[in-house]
């Protein structure tokens, strides 16, 4: 009676053990084995026919972990075959025990982030899963704003930002979003950065001592008195109206500007209509509060607003005050 309990004991002990390995194949089965591991990354620890050695860790945010009976372990930078190998031989070494089968097994990848800025409906910072890619980061944003968004194909303005990287990759929206090619609908990694820029072609700039400073449509005719009351105003007592300054881009001169000078006291004193500048589309309108623009305060602005790319590029406001 005693040999057959004991066979069915030792019977059962060994299915248990092949389920146990079973189970942590299949858990694993769909994992990259080139994949490193990072900060945040939560692992599943398990030595077969060790059950006091089957747990969760964290990978620290100083890439160790807290491994059981061996303390901390390097384990950012490797692979969880890089790792098992590391806990093996660290096994061998403090519990002396006999060819340990190591298991380690990512249960939860650390937060991938990605963000969006420009011309979406909601520019933001957004978690990123295994597959997403720029189109599923725009979906994240809830689509572009196509009426204010730049996709001229010839200029291909939206560019995507790699983290740590300076180099931007040009990316052609419009290709992808009208015409269906998906050819650069490239795989987001963690702490990239789409950037889609307003198409200024049919806006107006309106900065300085105003009360709502900002971007505004063009329709025409419009002058810097119309443009003024889009962006609500003068601020009281401090608003330099006699001194408003109109920039505009030269015609087929791209990065050349000319800067026009609006007396409006002037114009609605006297009636002077030549005061009263007729804008164009991206013409920028600047009112001070001093005698001399503060070039820094546009400067702030003009990033706010997500014009620096097309200004600061072009050594706009470098050669402002010349």
């Amino acid at each position: 009676m005693n040999s057959t309990h004991g066979r069915v004991h030792r019977a059962m002990k060994r299915a248990l053990a092949v389920f146990a390995a079973l189970f942590v194949v299949a858990t694993a089965f769909g994992q990259d084995p080139t994949y490193r591991l990072k900060p945040e990354d939560v692992l599943r620890i398990q030595v077969y026919n060790e059950q006091q050695i089957n747990i969760e860790v964290p990978v620290g945010v100083d890439g160790n972990i807290s491994a059981p009976f061996v303390g901390i372990l390097r384990a950012q930078g490797k692979t969880t075959s890089e790792l098992e190998a590391d806990l093996v031989a660290e096994y061998i070494k403090k519990l002396r025990l006999r060819d340990p089968r190591v298991s380690v097994v990512i249960v939860r990848y650390r937060p991938v982030k990605a963000s969006v800025n420009g011309m979406v409906n909601r520019p933001g910072v957004y978690d990123i899963r295994p597959g997403d890619t720029l189109l599923t980061l725009l979906s994240y944003a809830q689509g572009v704003v196509f009426e204010r968004a730049d996709l001229r194909p010839d200029l291909r303005r939206t560019t995507l930002r790699r983290s740590g990287s300076p180099e931007l990759i040009p990316v052609d929206l419009y290709a992808m979003l009208k015409k269906g090619d998906t050819s650069q609908n490239y795989a987001i990694q963690d702490g990239d950065e789409l950037i889609i820029p307003e198409d200024t072609r049919n806006r107006v700039l309106v900065l300085g001592s105003v009360q709502v400073p900002g971007s505004y449509p063009y329709t025409e005719p419009l002058t810097v008195m119309d443009a003024i009351a889009l962006a609500r105003g003068e601020v009281r007592s401090r608003s330099k109206f006699s001194e408003v300054l109109v920039i505009r881009e030269r015609a087929g001169m791209p990065g050349n500007y000319i800067r026009m000078r609006s007396d409006i006291v002037r114009f609605v004193r006297k009636g002077d209509a030549a005061q009263n500048i007729l804008l164009q589309a991206g013409d920028i309108v600047y009112v001070p509060e001093t005698n001399t623009p503060d070039l820094d305060r546009i400067g702030t602005i003009v990033n706010t607003l997500f014009f620096v790319d097309r200004f600061a590029r072009d050594n706009f406001l470098f050669g402002f005050g010349r």
